[in-house]
């Protein structure tokens, strides 16, 4: 399917090394590439494609008979025959279809395989005439004149004598020949000396007349002619050749390996060569776009992970490659490479080990997009030549019989994704389906097949003893780093969908807020996408909707940031956007009037809420001194008075590198990340943090109470609570258990207060932890004639609990319920992004999340019912009543 997969299997074939372009290239999308496959009545198949980008023409004959077909006693037929079609034919004598070719300026060659032998011509387009008929010619007239066939004979055995000598050959036709015991691949493409010595002109007549019938070859054409008219000169020329009864090509089916078969050989030469060979798939199978993508990663380029960590980094290899073999039948993935032979036991130490971490390790998201780049650009760049693209459509249709089929490769090369690169990893990386091989210096044999199934054995129990206790330990799925300016990085990589999401999480909020500036945090988080230096808000806003993205700015009770969600597709362009709005707000005027209008609107309309101003009113109860009891909106004649400078001057004191946590999940690279981040915030500088000393607000002494009263209310809202655990405070976990036991439809207080006493529409508990105390409470909207009996029954659920605890049934349910929710809740990137940076800045660390499942359940009754009489105290609560004024 790609470039060098086509290169080695002409050279390790041992076929023919001469300069030929054999290059695949990509399915042009070019409105006036026109491709048509039609068959002649001699059934020949005929595949043409106009191409007036120069004046050429190129004509493929691929006749489906390679070495693969060749029964006992025709070793080497094929090939043969690619040395004497060009050697004269009835009408043409010896030497006079190159001399026609090449004095129209053409090119005449040819090339066998496994699977076919190829003869073709590249003539100027003018010439196109000529090219056809001297290939139509050879193809069913070659006289094999006797003289000539001596002669190429001995050049055949001068071929192989040559291979003998390469160390390359050599190796691959050992590593063919112990891969394959049944399978025609076995044999190499040349033949042996024993049996091209044995071929006599009658063989090689019986071998032509058997196999070279129009039904059986392909003709294509591509470049620059007029369809009707080349059609009507292919009907002149090969319309001619008669149809002959073809034979089935009886090829024995590849039984599967069963055990390794590892063999060392030796040769008087200097340095090693090594070969790791495991059957792989067919050219059209699904497996083989997956294990090309696998093989790039692997061994393209010095980027690649062999010539990285094996060559460069462990230093145990001299060169390092890797390719798919994949023929019309299963083929082989191999990994080879020379080496110095003191070094072979830790160079199949180190390979085996790049390779069989693929098997249980995700690939990058880089990795994956370098290696389908680089084999859609090697499929493109050989459209440059009129032969390039003939001999891709020839290969397609003979080998896939499709001459189409690359369409659909690439459109499978582009959907490959890692968890498809370790399926296929497991498929066939196996020591059982392995041929390892050496070739070493006669006098520098280090190694034994012994030694090489030890290895191989070590290598796969090391890395599965690996996996195993990975697997049994929480999985360390974040990248951290910390930059120099002290930028914290987070990084969750998720490849399930294109989408990622990053936040930028700073300490403040209504947290570091003050009566005099309540509500900063809130207008400077909506500022944030109302204009930069460079970008007006219409801009950020304009943009953002181009990429399919969203950016907001947010803010709480304690920090304050920045939140994006985009395509992966648009990442570059998104985070540039996303750093933008964070470094270089402008905060202009008419901007910040137009966040305050809507802002105070907000306030106004939390007035009518008749639930949210209870709740702040609880809050500012329970809360004496610490600004939890602020309102995260702000005060309305806070506000009003908001200015520029008062804007600069909060971002300035806390929009600080030293203060930031940035974590981005989803559908991203790591190393991309962190170059992305180094080079967006690594300006980024801030003064000297000093961030205020919060003081923990202290337990109520006694009973605090509260009311308010509203017009026009039908309802009252009873809001009953205490100060809770903190964030970094262990009795969370047992805390969240007990508000769930009181909670939700299935609770204790909607059964009793609700369905059974009928005191309520609404009624629930609520948690909510800080980084001081948090707080719990319970909440019932009842009609106001029920306002004591509701009052008296939150108590008496509260002191139920106190005196008995919760059941095992209840703790099981809250156990799994609060599990449940929260897996659910971490299934968008967005939450996984703004989790991590929330646990990291919070203290908790970023890693935190992943031990919630356990610190859960190993919650039992008595830790609920210890953090209930911890932190109820029914002398000391705090109550808010609002209800309709009278």
């Amino acid at each position: 399917m790609i470039i060098l997969r086509t290169f080695i299997l002409i050279f390790i074939s041992l076929v023919l090394f001469k300069e030929t372009n054999m290059i695949l290239a990509a399915e042009n999308s070019t409105v006036d590439l026109v491709t048509e496959k039609y068959t002649l009545d001699n059934g020949l198949t005929v595949i043409l494609e106009e191409n007036h980008a120069s004046a050429v023409v190129a004509v493929n004959v691929w006749v489906k008979v390679g070495s693969a077909c060749e029964g006992e006693g025709e070793h080497g037929l094929a090939h043969v025959h690619e040395h004497m079609l060009f050697k004269g034919t009835e009408k043409r004598g010896v030497g006079e279809i190159a001399r026609v070719i090449e004095s129209s300026g053409g090119d005449i060659n040819a090339f066998t395989s496994f699977d076919e032998t190829v003869y073709y011509v590249v003539i100027a387009s003018r010439f196109a005439e000529t090219a056809l008929d001297v290939l139509s010619d050879a193809v069913s007239h070659s006289t094999f004149d006797p003289a000539e066939l001596s002669k190429e004979l001995e050049v055949v055995l001068e071929e192989i004598r040559r291979g003998e000598d390469s160390p390359s050959r050599v190796l691959s036709q050992k590593m063919f020949a112990e891969a394959f015991k049944e399978h025609a691949y076995k044999r190499p493409v040349i033949g042996t000396s024993q049996s091209v010595k044995s071929f006599t002109r009658d063989k090689i007549l019986k071998f032509y007349k058997k196999w070279y019938s129009p039904d059986n070859m392909v003709l294509v054409v591509v470049g620059d002619f007029n369809k009707s008219d080349i059609k009507d000169k292919i009907n002149e020329t090969f319309g001619k050749l008669s149809k002959t009864s073809i034979p089935n090509c009886e090829i024995p089916v590849e039984s599967a390996q069963k055990e390794i078969k590892p063999f060392v050989i030796s040769k008087d030469i200097k340095e090693g060569y090594f070969v790791l060979a495991f059957h792989g798939p067919e050219a059209n199978s699904d497996d083989t776009p997956v294990l090309d993508v696998l093989s790039n990663i692997l061994g393209s380029g010095e980027s690649s992970r062999l010539y990285r960590n094996v060559k460069e980094e462990k230093g145990v290899v001299n060169s390092i490659y890797s390719y798919a073999f994949t023929p019309k039948d299963p083929g082989l993935f191999v990994v080879g490479g020379t080496l110095k032979p003191e070094n072979a036991k830790e160079a199949l130490k180190e390979v085996l080990t790049e390779l069989y971490r693929l098997k249980s390790e995700k690939v990058s998201t880089r990795e994956l997009e370098k290696a389908k780049v680089n084999i859609e650009s090697d499929t493109i760049y050989t459209k440059e030549t009129m032969q390039g693209q003939a001999q891709k459509l020839g290969y397609f249709e003979v080998e896939t019989g499709d001459f189409i089929f690359e369409k659909e490769y690439l459109e499978k090369v582009s959907k490959v994704r890692a968890e498809d690169v370790i399926r296929v990893a497991n498929k066939y990386f196996n020591n059982n389906n392995m041929t390892p091989g050496l070739l070493l210096p006669s006098d520098s044999v280090t190694i034994n097949v012994n030694e090489i199934k030890q290895i191989a054995e070590d290598v796969s129990s090391n890395l599965q003893s690996e996996s195993k206790k990975d697997s049994s330990k929480p999985k360390e799925e974040v990248f951290k780093t910390k930059l120099e300016n002290g930028i914290t990085l987070l990084v969750k990589e998720n490849h399930t969908v294109p989408i990622f999401a990053a936040r930028a999480v700073f300490l403040a909020g209504v947290r570091f807020e003050n009566e005099k500036n309540n509500g900063i945090s809130n207008i400077l988080s909506d500022m944030f996408t109302r204009g930069t230096d460079t970008r007006t808000a219409e801009d950020i806003a304009v943009e953002i909707e181009s990429l399919a993205a969203e950016i907001d700015g947010f803010s709480g009770r304690n920090s304050i940031g920045v939140a994006v969600e985009s395509l992966s597709k648009n990442y570059d362009k998104t985070m540039d956007i996303f750093a933008d709005v964070i470094l270089n707000p402008s905060f202009p005027v008419q901007e910040i009037e137009r966040a305050r209008r809507e802002i105070l609107a907000s306030i106004n309309r939390q007035g009518d809420n008749p639930i949210r101003t209870a709740i702040n009113t609880f809050l500012s109860t329970l809360y004496i001194k610490h600004p939890y009891r602020f309102d995260t909106l702000g005060k309305t004649e806070v506000v009003e008075n908001f200015n520029k400078q008062d804007l600069e001057k909060f971002y300035k004191k806390y929009i600080n590198p030293q203060n930031l946590v940035i974590a981005v999940a989803g559908d991203v690279d790591t190393e991309r990340v962190v170059a992305s981040i180094k080079k967006h915030f690594s300006g980024f500088n801030g003064a000297e943090l000093k961030l205020p000393k919060i003081s923990a607000e202290q337990p109520a002494g006694s009973i605090r109470q509260s009311t308010v009263s509203q017009k026009d209310k039908a309802q009252a809202h009873i809001l009953l609570g205490f100060l809770a655990p903190d964030l970094n405070d262990d009795d969370q976990y047992a805390f969240e258990i007990l508000n769930t036991v009181l909670s939700g439809q299935g609770g204790r207080l909607f059964t009793e207060l609700r369905d059974i006493r009928s005191l309520a529409y609404s009624v629930t508990s609520f948690y909510t932890p800080g980084l001081e105390p948090g707080y719990f409470g319970v909440y019932i909207g009842t009609s106001p004639q029920k306002e004591k009996e509701a009052i008296d029954g939150i108590k008496e659920q509260l002191e139920l609990l106190l005196d008995k605890g919760i059941t095992g049934d209840e703790l099981k349910r809250a156990q799994n319920y609060l599990i449940g929710n929260f897996e659910i809740g971490l299934q968008q990137n967005s939450s996984q992004a703004a989790r991590i940076a929330f646990d990291e800045i919070y203290g908790q660390g970023y890693g935190d999340y992943q031990k919630y499942p356990e610190n859960i359940m190993s919650v039992t009754k008595e830790d609920v019912l210890n953090v209930a009489k911890k932190y109820i105290d029914m002398n000391k609560y705090t109550i808010t009543v609002l209800r309709p004024e009278s």
